[in-house]
């Protein structure tokens, strides 16, 4: 390939490609422990955690298992208070001003007493949502990330502040 002023860039970028994000085993097996009743998991990804997943796109390994539905974290199809236990590991990078939309979004679809497991780098304060509890999921690297699971217990209905 010819850059800018005709030279020939002789670097050969490879590509590696992977399924989309997952959990890891340990992170998946402390959440599944964490869940009750009826699930929804937003930005499943590749797992196979709740009875409904929905995800942007449909990854290999959801082609022929039942409940996944394609579709936007921001727009969920779902009437309000249907699931006993909502998960999201959204974006991490999501910008600040759309993360107040995605978090009511997840409430709202939460029954009351139900639980939100939420997996991200903050921790969101979240109307007639009481904060149970945060697990950091440490790392053996240097300098990575760490997952911050926060879990919510619904306290009150949204249809009654």
């Amino acid at each position: 390939l010819s850059e800018p002023g005709g030279q020939v860039n002789r670097k050969k970028a490879r590509l590696k490609y992977r399924a989309v994000y997952q959990f890891p085993e340990s992170t998946h097996n402390f959440i599944k422990n964490l869940m009750k009743g009826f699930c929804l998991h937003v930005c499943s990804g590749s797992s196979l955690l709740g009875d409904i997943r929905l995800d942007l796109d449909l990854q290999k390994v959801q082609k022929n298992k039942p409940g996944f539905i394609i579709g936007d974290q921001f727009h969920l199809p779902f009437q309000n208070e249907k699931f006993d236990t909502v998960i999201c590991d959204p974006v991490w990078n999501m910008p600040y001003h759309v993360r107040h939309k995605l978090i009511y979004q997840l409430r709202d679809m939460t029954k009351y007493e139900g639980i939100l497991i939420f997996n991200s780098l903050w921790i969101p304060k979240i109307r007639c949502m009481k904060h149970q509890d945060v697990f950091v999921g440490l790392n053996n690297m240097a300098f990575r990330n760490v997952s911050l699971i926060s879990v919510y217990k619904k306290v009150q209905s949204q249809f009654n502040f």
